[in-house]
């Protein structure tokens, strides 16, 4: 902590009054366990997650952590910091059986060059808010991942990694970080009031140009794309394009893209936070999520919808020279890789990712014609992980079974092979991939069929489920 120069948080952003950033000025913050198995491992190339904070002070009102009771302010939970010495036991393969599967999971036993499979710091919770500026844990980690060669892929809002003791940390082996900066639109105004407390989108991609220089691996994480703000805003008419050519101008090598999701049941703090996004944007978000089909966990607009947006996105991506990686799971057949974050597979340190990914697969069906099963999207890892590790089982006597025998390997089976599931492959992709035939030991295979664009000469934007409302049902038929 010697390098860590304090900062008054409070002059800083000055937007809160320190009720957001107060709590960890006590000297020792509450333990939290911020390493995991990421919940998107159906698709996640990158199955490792980090969060160095269990809250964020930046309070962007679309973010999705807010409804995870552990991770909301509105619990009036202090704030919670994951032990170094934690994450140090795991990487020294001293962390007993869950931190020899997370080791697993990490291709400990089968680097590439040298390198494990890269971690995700950030998932929930941004690394480089106020709340680090008070606390300097990432200085400290930073060491620790070059100790051990351990690449880190940062997702972050913040401007924290170009302060100098930041840059000096990460100068020393700058080769084994990525850091994917998120930002939905160029427009700074608009962004101020839905990114709250968060520093602009230009101070970002200046941050991100300081990295660039440095000879950290930076991307754009254009995501979650939102109508009204990623398409066009009245001074910034193509404003994904502009971002994607200010971001190539500041040395992004890629680009991971998604179109926003509602969460299927909201509080009435998040109703309040989606009713104030829908005035910013002028869409009734809420409404206009309705005449996509019936509510879900994480509710999706249909491919009819996002298809020219999508496809815009990626050819401007191209045009750029950027690695496209497609998070949606809608169109991931205009991915280039099958890592999300866009990072390839020849990559020299990141490129150790997990194959056994259903985005990797869908690739891998799209260009060799192979028919997929369950067996190719899980990874060894899976069999030894509880479920009760991945998710919240609830409680009741079928849970209770589930939490005390099913391994997250007996979850993918089971959302690869239940075709009417939210989560199987044929809904996930909205009819991308198609079953073809089951067998006893392997049950459901599927080929790669892709999604064709509709109204390919429509202006750019949002507006085919306005004008064609029964072609934005996500229903689909087997």
């Amino acid at each position: 902590m010697a390098r860590f120069e304090t900062v008054d948080v409070c002059k800083e952003c000055g937007s809160c009054g320190g009720t957001r950033c107060a709590p960890v000025r006590e000297p020792h913050l509450r333990s939290y366990d911020g390493i995991r198995f990421t919940a998107d491992g159906f698709d996640c190339a990158l199955p490792v997650s980090i969060d160095s904070h269990s809250h964020c002070s930046y309070g962007c009102l679309y973010c999705f952590s807010d409804s995870l009771v552990s991770h909301a302010y509105s619990t009036g939970r202090p704030v919670g910091q994951i032990p170094l010495s934690q994450i140090e036991r795991i990487l020294a393969g001293e962390g007993g059986k869950r931190g020899a599967s997370i080791r697993q999971a990490l291709r400990y036993d089968s680097r590439i060059n040298g390198y494990p499979c890269a971690v995700q710091l950030g998932a929930l919770n941004d690394p480089c808010d106020h709340i680090e500026r008070n606390q300097g844990w990432l200085l400290q980690f930073i060491d620790l991942a070059i100790k051990y060669r351990q690449p880190v892929r940062i997702s972050t809002k913040g401007t924290t990694l170009a302060l100098p003791e930041y840059q000096r940390a990460m100068g020393r082996a700058p080769e084994l970080f990525w850091v994917a900066f998120s930002i939905i639109s160029p427009d700074d105004e608009l962004m101020a009031r839905l990114d709250r407390r968060a520093p602009s989108p230009t101070e970002r991609l200046a941050t991100m140009a300081t990295l660039s220089h440095l000879g950290v691996k930076t991307a754009l994480r254009l995501r979650p794309m939102m109508p009204g703000a990623s398409d066009a805003t009245p001074k910034h008419p193509r404003a994904y394009k502009e971002l994607i050519e200010r971001a190539t101008a500041a040395g992004a090598r890629a680009i991971s893209t998604e179109v926003v999701f509602l969460p299927g049941a909201m509080a009435a703090l998040l109703k309040s936070r989606w009713a104030t996004i829908s005035s910013l944007l002028g869409i009734d978000m809420r409404k206009m999520y309705g005449t996509f089909g019936p509510s879900q966990s994480c509710t999706r607009p249909a491919y009819t919808w996002t298809e020219n947006l999508m496809h815009r996105v990626v050819e401007s991506a191209h045009e750029n020279g950027l690695t496209v990686g497609v998070s949606d799971p809608v169109w991931k057949q205009l991915g280039d890789t099958g890592c999300c974050c866009g990072i390839l597979p020849d990559d020299p340190v990141f490129g150790n990712w997990q194959r056994e990914s259903a985005t990797n697969q869908f690739l891998i069906a799209k260009a060799t014609g192979k028919e997929i099963c369950a067996a190719d999207v899980i990874p060894a890892w899976a069999y030894s992980v509880k479920l009760s590790e991945m998710v919240n089982l609830g409680t009741g006597p079928k849970n209770m079974c589930w939490r005390l025998h099913a391994t997250w390997a007996d979850k993918l089976y089971k959302i690869w092979n239940d075709v009417g599931g939210q989560r199987s492959p044929l809904n996930y992709f909205q009819g991308a991939l198609m079953p073809t035939r089951s067998t006893p030991d392997k049950g459901l295979y599927y080929k790669y069929v892709g999604l064709q664009r509709h109204y390919p000469q429509s202006a750019v934007g949002w507006s085919n489920a306005l004008v064609y409302p029964r072609l934005a049902r996500r229903d689909v038929k087997p």
